[in-house]
């Protein structure tokens, strides 16, 4: 079987697990990135935004024959949802969840809205009148224009933009003046309250009729540019049960297709069993999710099964592992 990649720029570990199962033919709009030399074929093409860039991939589908496209950067997003009836046919599984969905998790303010609407624990989202109303105060306790108590905020906030991807223009807010500068630096921003705890990633990949067939949190232990580089993985049940449910919700916005990436913090004090709180969610593979993989997460079989009709189960077992990354080079 026949899997297309589209702006694999480094993910090397993830092109070796998908090539288990399949042959993996990569993409980018640049000739300088490291995946090149260790997919079975590559194709530069134009960029998201140019003009030629679904047409390019249609022809690059038929030449290869391919089975299974894959997108993995939020911005091709919506020009694939947009082709997704194109690519169907001639032959061609879009392993991408459906527009709403990538409208929830690609806007923080939907994100937000999403979280209200189905009850999901997650940290205060500031009106444009609230972060106003903030600016103007000096005090430490901030009730929401609302008035509800239960999300009654205090410095530290944090800031970010309204489309962000990873922790780019991420900013943890201590006072008033931090915020004056930070609201004008960032490119439309949102404020949210801070949640605290562990921070946690979950890898989730579901079928194409949306159900789950791996959930598998881990804990961030070290992060650098905005990367996991020392992570574990870790059998939390709350976060496993809070994290199906908020599946089980996407769903009812729009089938949730393929790799999901989400984020919590979780207070754990070991007297009472907490809610995590949500923070980000992706519809796309995070860039530690090769950890998940080795801890028995087989999402190369499984996108196989999908893609030959077979019916996939819920495998909730895997291992607790610990990652530990190093670099490489390639030279040319």
């Amino acid at each position: 079987m026949n899997l297309l990649l589209t702006s694999i720029g480094k993910r090397i570990q993830l092109i070796e697990h998908l090539k288990t199962r399949f042959r993996v033919i990569g993409v980018d709009a640049s000739l300088q990135n490291p995946a090149r030399h260790f997919v079975d074929g590559f194709y530069q093409i134009p960029r998201c935004k140019e003009d030629g860039y679904v047409e390019t991939l249609l022809k690059i589908c038929r030449e290869e024959k391919i089975d299974l496209l894959i997108p993995l950067f939020e911005l091709e997003f919506s020009y694939l949802n947009d082709a997704r009836s194109r690519f169907e046919e001639i032959g061609v599984k879009l392993i991408l969840s459906e527009k709403p969905v990538i409208d929830i998790c690609n806007d923080k303010m939907r994100t937000a809205a999403f979280f209200e609407k189905y009850g999901i624990p997650a940290p205060h989202t500031f009106s444009p009148m609230e972060m106003e109303e903030l600016m103007s105060r000096d005090n430490r306790n901030i009730i929401p224009s609302d008035g509800c108590e239960r999300k009654t905020c205090s410095y530290p906030l944090i800031i970010k933009p309204l489309d962000g991807m990873g922790s780019e223009g991420v900013f943890r807010i201590s006072n008033r003046k931090e915020l004056e500068f930070f609201k004008d630096y960032v490119k439309k921003p949102i404020l949210q309250s801070c949640a605290t705890g562990t921070e946690y990633t979950i890898d989730a990949l579901c079928d194409l009729q949306g159900n789950p067939v791996y959930i598998v949190p881990r804990i961030r232990l070290e992060v650098r540019s905005g990367e996991v580089t020392k992570s574990r993985t870790v059998k939390q049940e709350i976060v496993i049960r809070e994290t199906e449910k908020l599946l089980e919700a996407l769903n009812k916005e729009g089938r949730v297709i393929g790799p999901m990436t989400i984020q919590c913090f979780l207070e754990e004090n070991g007297e009472s069993e907490k809610k995590p709180e949500f923070i980000e969610i992706n519809p796309r593979f995070g860039g530690g999710v090769p950890l998940s993989f080795a801890a028995g997460a087989d999402y190369a079989d499984a996108l196989k099964k999908m893609c030959e009709g077979i019916q996939l189960i819920y495998q909730k077992d895997f291992s607790e592992l610990t990652m530990m990354r190093y670099d490489q080079a390639v030279y040319e």
